[in-house]
């Protein structure tokens, strides 16, 4: 079985907020809840001699997939968005993937489309697998997803980000699986992409596709891929869809940076601007217990930190001026 110690990440609780709690996968080894996808998916690799692959990725499965083939010496080569974070692509790149850029991929439904349609193909003609961190295209390692259920008890309520609709759709049938209680599993999703919410919203079943122009890295998947199964359990366990704007995520990022010491990428941080939307609006109770998924770590998106990192700039100080500096700054 491959793995890289994956798994069991920590849930704490919120220091600001009564009732809620945080699973933190971000404190998976490459940074994410990808490696749990990862290490079923290798697994799945070597089982069958595979000694290349080729996947799509908006950052996290690439860099975890880079890290996973590393490890078991299988050729990596994976198709990322033009815009995707220089921290996600140094990961990839410094464990020896081969990174192929293609403009416009996980932005235009059509051209991403276009780009699965020859992964696709050419996985048949080589024998060279496909790997894509959804049901639709890599079912055994999105059961390692699942697992994730095991390690908590059900909440009252959990929010989750949303962008093929894979991870959604693993938690509750993580949960399914187990038996028991069933929390209710909120659908979060960037407003500038809003293919499964949109339809839990108009309260129909079709995911239609869209021209994604969210700037949230990992949450850019403008048609359906897993989408549609989301929602149906989104539907069957009587969670809710919520669109929250970009800047409402990078602000939920500055809060977990700043008041609950969680060094996230803006992807890991959207569960909590959910939360904070649904406590807002009176639908969810501060006092009930609600668990965020954070989905990924700061390292992944260095711009956004450093974005957050300018609201506090550093001073030169001279020798002579110390210890006026420090009491200005301890006051």
């Amino acid at each position: 079985m491959a793995t890289l110690g994956e798994g069991n990440t920590p849930l704490i609780p919120s220091i600001t907020a009564r009732g809620l709690s945080f699973k933190l996968e971000n404190c998976n080894l490459s940074g994410s809840y990808k490696d749990r996808f990862i290490a079923a998916e290798v697994t799945r690799l070597l089982s069958i001699g595979a000694r290349a692959c080729v996947a799509t990725s908006s950052g996290n499965t690439g860099a975890a997939l880079a890290a996973y083939c590393a490890r078991y010496e299988i050729r990596a080569v994976i198709l990322v968005n033009q815009d995707a974070p220089a921290g996600k692509l140094q990961q990839m790149q410094a464990h020896g993937a081969q990174v192929l850029r293609i403009p416009h991929f996980a932005a235009n439904p059509e051209v991403t489309t276009a780009v699965f349609e020859t992964l696709l193909e050419f996985s048949r003609e080589r024998a060279v697998p496909l790997v894509v961190s959804a049901y639709h295209y890599c079912p055994e390692g999105m059961r390692g997803v699942e697992r994730i259920a095991q390690e908590f008890d059900a909440p009252d309520h959990l929010f989750v980000p949303v962008g093929s609709g894979g991870l959604y759709a693993a938690v509750i049938r993580g949960f399914a699986a187990r038996g028991g209680r069933m929390p209710r599993v909120h659908a979060v999703q960037p407003a500038g992409c809003l293919t499964v919410v949109a339809s839990a919203l108009r309260g129909d079943d079709e995911v239609r596709p869209v021209v994604s122009t969210t700037k949230v890295s990992g949450l850019s998947v403008p048609m359906d891929i897993d989408g549609s199964l989301a929602l149906s359990l989104l539907r069957e366990y009587g969670g809710s869809g919520i669109s929250v704007r970009d800047e409402e995520i990078w602000r939920a990022q500055q809060w977990l940076l700043e008041r609950e010491g969680i060094y996230a990428e803006p992807a890991g941080a959207a569960a909590f601007a959910g939360w904070q939307q649904a406590v807002a609006a009176g639908t969810v109770r501060e006092s009930e217990h609600s668990i965020c998924l954070v989905t990924g770590h700061g390292f992944k998106d260095p711009v956004s930190v450093a974005l957050g990192a300018e609201r506090h700039p550093d001073r030169t100080v001279e020798v002579a001026s110390l210890t006026t500096a420090l009491r200005e700054v301890t006051c």
